[in-house]
């Protein structure tokens, strides 16, 4: 009750505040949130539109979300003797609302229409310490979580609270490398290795926490336009558990990829095909290094727990154009889990066996940014290792994924994407089927940082009404996206 009474008072403030920015007509740039308040920004400053990053987004996240002409010598100690605890606490603090408010699904078998709240509400700390060191933490509120029944089945919770996707912080090294030798220089208090007209390096950046490290890539998961969609769960009237009836529809070249492997042996916990894993995890526990050699290219080493194992990863981005506003800039991925996911029993393929397999994965992806104009996409290929013999004949280890999104700023307040995902599914051969979704969506801002969206998926293959990757026709969301 506490949390919906929260969520709730949340909500109506937010209306509030929204009356009252367009009653006095106050321009968009004034609601802004947490680092644009910090540093008196607008939203667009870093970002395309919300929350696709431009060139200079990329490198202030790259910086530990720190512009180092601007930052205080003092860190938040000089915030709060400058502008006050409060200002301090509102300023390091965001909001969002994301999620549908009516969908539309349509398959053979059914049509359904269905109105529903948001499907997440998100509270942001962020704040820079010291010029060296910020925090990063999101808490997470999801009127319907989906969790999984040991017993093997799926329920829905009526809400959930806790930690979100991210929760780390982020040390700039610099000072350190200096201390043992490396030439440095100093901006705004924060220490770079180098010397300037001569080698530079941006870091190394430490990031430690839960973390989602693929900010980084060419192809950021996390942050593109076209969100995933919900996994949907079929119930019978008065059950709590359920089977899955449909698969979200997710960027499928980042996706698991197998049918029929396990997270865990104790709770028996499937991994959907449509699950994010390894480096392109939404989060989790670990550790990333980072830094930009001459403002030319990123090197990035990390490791991530995983399941029951975990895994270590490097990749490196190549910016080859940064004129203007014109950016074009490819990266290379090589990721190696350690016993990161279950094979299937060989007697018993609906539970978990006793072997824990390596997962290899590896990959390329681009992105080119001019003016209204942000193409990006990827091909990323999956191996699996140590599948027991018994399975080999009933077992594909080898599985990949391409997609590719087009987003295009065609005024001011309205932003057009369009994504097309194929999947060539691995796993047990009598379960797997590939997959191509193509993806339209229309956002309209009238705030920089408010916006609505119409989406349609649309499912080429041919329907399965018992495969919950291919169990749909279409599907048509109406939604919003508020971040303050």
């Amino acid at each position: 009750m506490v949390i919906r009474a929260l969520a709730a008072i949340a909500v109506a403030v937010s209306i509030v505040a929204l009356t009252v920015w367009a009653s006095v007509g106050v321009r968009p740039a004034e609601a802004i949130p947490a680092f644009a308040r910090q540093y008196d920004m607008q939203c667009n400053a870093c970002h395309t539109r919300p929350p696709r990053l431009n060139r200079f987004g990329e490198q202030f996240h790259m910086m530990g979300f720190q512009i180092p002409s601007a930052s205080r010598p003092q860190g938040i100690v000089g915030s709060i003797k400058e502008d006050g605890p409060a200002k301090t606490l509102i300023d390091s603090l965001a909001f969002r609302i994301v999620g549908g408010l009516f969908e539309y699904s349509e398959s053979p078998r059914e049509t359904e229409v269905k109105f529903e709240p948001p499907h997440e509400i998100e509270l942001f700390i962020a704040r820079p310490i010291t010029p060296d060191l910020s925090l990063y933490v999101e808490l997470e509120y999801e009127p319907k979580a989906v969790k999984f029944s040991r017993d093997r089945g799926y329920f829905e919770t009526e809400h959930e609270f806790g930690l979100g996707k991210e929760a780390f912080f982020m040390l700039n090294m610099g000072r350190l490398l200096g201390a043992l030798g490396a030439p440095t220089m100093e901006m705004g208090g924060q220490t770079m290795v180098g010397r300037h007209g001569g080698f530079t390096m941006h870091g190394p950046m430490l990031m430690a926490g839960k973390i989602d490290p693929n900010t980084n890539f060419s192809y950021a998961t996390n942050r593109q336009m076209l969100d995933a969609t919900e996994l949907e769960i079929e119930k019978e009237p008065g059950e709590e558990r359920g089977e899955v009836h449909r698969l979200p529809v997710v960027p499928y070249a980042f996706a698991s990829k197998f049918f029929g492997l396990f997270k865990n042996r104790n709770e028996r916990e499937p991994q959907l095909v449509t699950d994010q894993v390894m480096y392109n995890t939404t989060g989790a526990p670990g550790a990333d290094f980072h830094a930009m050699i001459n403002d030319v290219v990123l090197a990035q080493v990390g490791f991530l727990s995983e399941n029951e194992g975990f895994n270590a990863y490097g990749a490196l981005r190549y910016d080859l154009l940064d004129r203007r506003e014109l950016t074009f800039n490819v990266s290379a991925l090589l990721n190696w889990g350690f016993g990161v996911v279950r094979s299937p029993d060989p007697e018993e393929h609906e539970r978990p066996g006793g072997t824990r397999l390596d997962r290899l994965r590896y990959g390329i992806a681009a992105n080119l940014k001019w003016k209204a104009l942000d193409v990006y996409g990827a091909f990323i290929v999956d191996h699996l290792y140590g599948l027991p013999g018994e399975l080999r004949s009933d077992f594909d280890v080898s599985a990949a994924g391409l997609t590719l999104e087009v987003d295009y700023l065609i005024h001011e307040q309205v932003m057009l994407s369009g994504r097309v995902d194929q999947l060539w599914a691995g796993g047990l051969k009598d379960q797997k089927m590939d997959a191509t979704v193509v993806s339209f969506q229309a956002k309209y801002y009238p705030w920089q940082n408010i916006a609505f969206f119409v989406r349609d998926s649309v499912n080429l293959r041919k329907f399965h009404g018992d495969n919950p990757l291919r169990s749909w026709k279409n599907q048509l969301f109406v939604g919003i996206d508020w971040d303050f």
